[in-house]
This record gives C-alpha cells, sequence and structure tokens, in this order.
C-alpha cells in the first residue's frame, strides 16, 4: 500500500502539475482568445474606416486624375502660347526692321525734299529776276511799239499847230501808257 500510496501521491502530484499547467493553457487560451476578439474588432474597425475612406479615396484619385488632365491641357495651351508667342517676336523683329528701314527711306527723303525745296528757291530767285527782266522788257516793247504811234499823234498835232506843247505831250504819252 506503500507503493500505492506512493503511486496515488505521486499521481496526485502529476495531477496537480497538470491542473497547474491545464489552468495556464486555460489562461493562456483565454489571453489568446481576447486579443483575438481584440485583433476581430480591431480588424472590423478598419474595415469600417477602410469602407468609408475608400469613396474619399476614389474622389481623390478622381480629383488627380482631373488635375492631371488639366495639367496636361494646360502644358498644352502653354506650348501653343510660347509658340505664338515667338512667332509674334519675330512678326515684331520683321516690324522693327521695316519700320527702321522706312525711317531711313523718310529721311533720305526728307534730304531729297530739302535739296529739292533748296533749289526751287534758287529757281525762284532767278524766277523772280526774269520775271523783272521781261516786265521791264515788255515795257521797253511796249513803248517801242508805242513809239511810232507817238510819232503820228505828235506829227498830227505838229502839222495843225505848229507846235506841241509840254502838257499835250504829257497826255499823248499817258494814252500810251
Amino acid at each position: 500500500m506503500n507503493k500505492t500510496k506512493e503511486e496515488l501521491k505521486e499521481t496526485q502530484n502529476k495531477l496537480t502539475g497538470r491542473e497547474k499547467s491545464l489552468v495556464k493553457i486555460s489562461e493562456k487560451f483565454s489571453s489568446a482568445k481576447k486579443n483575438l476578439d481584440n485583433v476581430s474588432e480591431s480588424k472590423l474597425n478598419t474595415d469600417i474606416e477602410l469602407t468609408r475612406l475608400r469613396p474619399k479615396l476614389e474622389e481623390l484619385e478622381s480629383n488627380l486624375k482631373e488635375a492631371n488632365d488639366t495639367i496636361n491641357n494646360l502644358e498644352h495651351d502653354l506650348k501653343f502660347i510660347s509658340e505664338k508667342n515667338a512667332e509674334m517676336e519675330q512678326s515684331i523683329k520683321f516690324k522693327d526692321k521695316t519700320i527702321e528701314n522706312h525711317k531711313e527711306d523718310l529721311e533720305n527723303a526728307k534730304k531729297e525734299i530739302n535739296g529739292f525745296n533748296q533749289v526751287i528757291k534758287e529757281n525762284q530767285a532767278e524766277t523772280e529776276e526774269l520775271i523783272i527782266k521781261v516786265k521791264l522788257l515788255e515795257k521797253k516793247l511796249t513803248e517801242v511799239d508805242a513809239a511810232p504811234k507817238i510819232l503820228d499823234r505828235v506829227r498830227d498835232t505838229m502839222v495843225h499847230k505848229g507846235f506841241i506843247s509840254d502838257r499835250e505831250m504829257d497826255n499823248i504819252l499817258k494814252d500810251f501808257e
């Protein structure tokens, strides 16, 4: 019986050890179950948050796509505007050069006109001198044309009266001026 007592005691010790081990395993299982419940709850909360954030993400992705499209359109517009700007700059340079050429032509024309004006002034002075000479010559020609008539009247007067007074001579000359 001693042996049985010892065996019983040994079995009881083993059972006590196994019971403690089972209690520890049970506690570990409870703790693991609690952790699993926490993880499940956390996963559920994460899934809920993910479900809530998914439309926002889709909206942000849509906004990003629209922004990228807008950027592409703006880049295309910028390239087009840059090309137009370069064309305009070339056109402006060409027109500036044309303006410069016209300015030079205008300056040359002004110089030429000033030269012509100078020649005109010289010719005008010469023409005025010639007009004066022509008038003098016309006066002399009139006098030369009138001289035979004056002589005829002077002769007629002298034939009738035999003499001519200064007053009569002045009247005859006045008639032919």
